[in-house]
């Protein structure tokens, strides 16, 4: 049985790609896994040893590598799999004592992400970024093999030769047999509109907020259920205001953050489910994972006419397509399907019936045990 350890410094233990998809996936082929990642406790969780780190502020993390790379080393593993960018520095010290192979796996376009957040100074963020687009490709060299989420992430690597893989965020089966048997009224007691991610500047949340205030307007009894959690944390005031200012605060629930065993509660709740993107870089290239969960459960889509989410919508079929910074074309949008039960109907059934023949993590896992065992075969 080979053994295999994930690592990630930033990200949760149980987050949604890491542990559900990945991890348990491997854990079902037979590998034996460790993660070490950020968690509350030492436990074993599906088969899984979870081995806690804490979280740390950004700049906090470096002091964590030492620590990561003795864990690392201890569970003697044939291969190791890191998450974050940050662990490019670690992955040589791994390769270097082990002689293992290391996956690099890349979520997202880092240096399009660090140009968006809004908690640095934008003359640090547009520098930081220049010397990301160039150093993560020459610190990918390093690795062993590359795991990408979307193909326009993995279009930025194309000239790096190790093996690669395209893994989309596809709903889990679990996941897929769980949404189709929730039972769908056409008509909901109360129209709930669903936006089911991080609440952040740069995700749109101000633009729902003004395009709600527009659909109340309408459908009155409408009501907004943002599901996640802030960041920065100290956008929670200032969007609590905004909401207030608005008059939004009987119209608005804001639940934080929420475990991913409880997602579909939310989801089965929901009308529609809202994508309202800005149209920047970072989103041109990421698809969004909300949008297979949404299309899963039969929740007709409203989202920005994003590239990425131009590839699995097709407007007026399988959902709403609308300009990404127009909040007057969101809220439009969303009266129309509030008042249009057949329409709203007829792309419920169209979105789920796609994402079940189509859109199956089942497929992503054939991916994942083939890099794999090209990586582990290179390596005896």
């Amino acid at each position: 049985m080979y053994k295999v350890c994930i690592i990630s410094t930033v990200h949760n233990a149980l987050d949604n790609r890491i542990f559900y998809r990945e991890a348990c996936s491997l854990q079902k082929a037979g590998y034996q896994i460790t993660l070490i990642a950020v968690h509350c406790q030492l436990e074993t969780r599906q088969g899984i040893q979870i081995i806690p780190l804490p979280r740390l502020k950004r700049r906090q993390r470096p002091l964590l590598f030492c620590k990561v790379v003795r864990m690392a080393l201890g569970t003697k593993a044939d291969l190791y799999h890191i998450h974050d960018p940050e662990l490019l520095f670690v992955s040589p010290v791994l390769r270097l004592f082990t002689g293992r192979p290391v996956i690099y796996d890349i979520h997202e376009s880092v240096a399009d992400f660090i140009e968006i957040k809004d908690d640095l100074p934008k003359g640090i963020r547009m520098f930081l970024a220049w010397i990301f687009r160039w150093l993560e490709p020459a610190l990918a060299h390093l690795q062993s093999g590359l795991i990408f989420a979307d193909d326009q992430i993995a279009n930025e690597f194309c000239s790096i030769r190790h093996p690669k893989a395209t893994l989309f965020n596809y709903p889990m089966q679990s996941f897929l047999e769980n949404a189709s048997q929730t039972l769908r009224n056409l008509q909901p007691s109360q129209p709930i509109v669903l936006y089911l991610g991080g609440l952040k500047r740069n995700r749109g949340i101000i633009l729902m907020l003004d395009a709600f205030k527009q659909v109340l307007n309408v459908v009155p009894q409408a009501h907004l259920l943002l599901v996640g959690p802030f960041a920065p944390k100290s956008l929670e005031k200032e969007i609590h205001s905004e909401i207030e200012s608005r008059n939004l605060s009987g119209s608005v629930t804001i639940t934080g953050s929420v475990p991913f065993a409880r997602v579909g509660d939310y989801l089965a709740q929901a009308s529609i489910g809202w994508i309202p993107f800005p149209p920047v870089p970072k989103y041109q290239k990421n698809i969004p994972t909300k949008l297979f969960e949404y299309m899963a459960f039969a929740i007709p889509v409203v989202s920005s006419d994003l590239y990425p989410i131009q590839l699995f919508i097709e407007h007026r079929k399988t959902g709403l397509l609308v300009k990404a910074d127009d909040p007057a074309a969101h809220a439009r949008a969303i009266i129309e399907l509030l008042t249009d039960p057949f329409l709203a109907a007829f792309l419920s059934k169209n979105e789920q019936t796609e994402v079940l023949e189509h859109y199956s993590w089942s497929e992503m896992e054939k991916r994942l045990y083939k890099l794999y065992q090209q990586l582990l075969s290179s390596e005896t």
